[in-house]
């Protein structure tokens, strides 16, 4: 395998997923963290309109109620999914194996030494990736022990 075989199949393949993922859990973390954060924040301002006197009032108690769940589950997803921790597990990930592209293909540092640059880019992209699904199967086993 050449170096732009591997680029194209391994490197770039794997850094254009890493980023998928990272952008996805980014957006469902901070979805999520802005529906908790608006809901609590609405939740002590509609409870200070429930009354037991009109409608008006019993809705309020239901928004209040549900304002609670919302914010209940919400929560439960982020803790269920560890969207946070995922976002920046992939996103340090993905720019990991950014960097050491970009550093072997300026050949610098490590790369430096032309005869040898393309076997330590490959040991070096795997063993960034090998870290990568060490972690991730961590993070599989702790969602098993704790769901």
């Amino acid at each position: 395998m050449n170096d732009q075989t591997y680029m194209a199949e391994r490197v770039d393949d794997q850094f254009n997923w890493l980023n998928a993922k990272s952008q996805y859990h980014h957006s469902r973390f901070t979805r999520l963290r802005t529906l908790i954060l608006v809901t609590s924040a609405l939740i002590p301002l509609f409870s200070g309109f429930i009354s037991d006197a009109d409608a008006m009032g019993q809705a309020f108690k239901w928004a209040v109620g549900m304002g609670g769940v919302i914010v209940a589950v919400s929560q439960g997803l982020l803790s269920l999914n560890k969207h946070q921790e995922l976002w920046m597990q992939y996103r340090a990930t993905a720019e990991a194996i950014k960097r050491e592209k970009l550093l072997y293909l300026a050949k610098v540092g490590a790369y430096a030494d032309q005869s040898q640059a393309f076997e330590q880019f490959v040991a070096q992209i795997e063993a960034i990736l090998a870290d990568e699904n060490k972690r991730w199967l961590e993070n599989i086993k702790n969602k098993e022990e704790k769901g």
